[in-house]
């Protein structure tokens, strides 16, 4: 069942190898909600007496003294781990210090691929273990944290790895929205008589040469779809706010295309 399970923890990887997040990190972070989520759990089934360290521990297989300290911030990356961070920090971090790495205004030099210091082959020998320098040079560059340049030379783009034009806002939007799905999934299995709606379409085979078109298509008729809809409901709260009776609550809706 775990290995089941892991198919929606695949995408969660790709994340943060898009973010440069490194197993490690991944790990500690999922330690650490692990725990977190246990006591939320925990508290959920036996009512809401707070669970002991104890009974965390022996649910989650985490040491009782690590449970204590996990909890005693929120959810995060381990600071040890964090430290280290990806592989090719401390060659970009460098990169950026580095008074011989600096041009005269203090920003980092284009540099050549090989020789003596000032190069990269010189910044990766000195700050990374293992890989040659022609492999690292090729990842950063995958990655758009570096381009290079005609004359076997390469310029730095950032000082972190990960890919641009992922942000904060996006990323919160990505997990809000990937959280209210697998739980709808979760709670249709737990308590199958009080179903969420969650449906989709059986796989329909088309020409390749209409599936732009008909994508399109179903954008417009989807969003035509959630337009009226929330009219309606904007309106159903207005007669009922004017009459100020009874409890609340919220009511969201989602739409979304997957990959066949």
């Amino acid at each position: 069942m775990a290995r089941a399970a892991v198919a929606a923890v695949e995408p969660l990887v790709e994340l943060f190898l898009e973010l440069g997040i490194t197993s490690p990190e991944a790990e500690s972070l999922l330690r650490s909600l692990f725990v977190h989520k246990s006591r939320q759990w925990l508290e959920r089934q036996g009512g809401s007496s707070q669970p002991s360290d104890v009974r965390i521990a022996l649910v989650t297989g985490v040491h009782r003294n690590f449970v204590r300290r996990l909890l005693a911030e929120p959810p995060k990356i381990a600071d040890a781990r964090r430290r280290k961070g990806h592989p090719a920090t401390k060659l970009l971090q460098a990169w950026y210090t580095d008074p011989r790495y600096l041009d005269g205004s203090g920003k980092p030099r284009d540099i050549p691929e090989r020789g003596p210091p000032p190069s990269f082959e010189a910044l990766a020998g000195a700050h990374l273990r293992g890989p040659t320098p022609g492999v690292v040079l090729r990842e950063l560059q995958r990655a758009g944290v570096i381009e290079r340049l005609g004359e076997q030379r390469v310029r730095v783009r950032s000082r972190a790895v990960g890919t641009p034009g992922w942000n904060l806002g996006n990323i919160r939007e990505l997990g809000a929205r990937s959280k209210q799905l697998v739980e709808t999934l979760m709670h249709n299995l737990r308590d199958p008589r009080d179903r969420f709606f969650c449906d989709s379409l059986s796989d329909i085979e088309i020409a390749e040469t209409r599936a732009a078109v008909l994508r399109q298509v179903i954008a417009r008729r989807a969003t035509s779809f959630l337009q009226s809809l929330e009219a309606e409901l904007t309106s159903e709260r207005r007669r009922y706010r004017s009459r100020g009776t009874g409890r609340r609550t919220r009511l969201s809706l989602t739409v979304f295309e997957s990959k066949a």
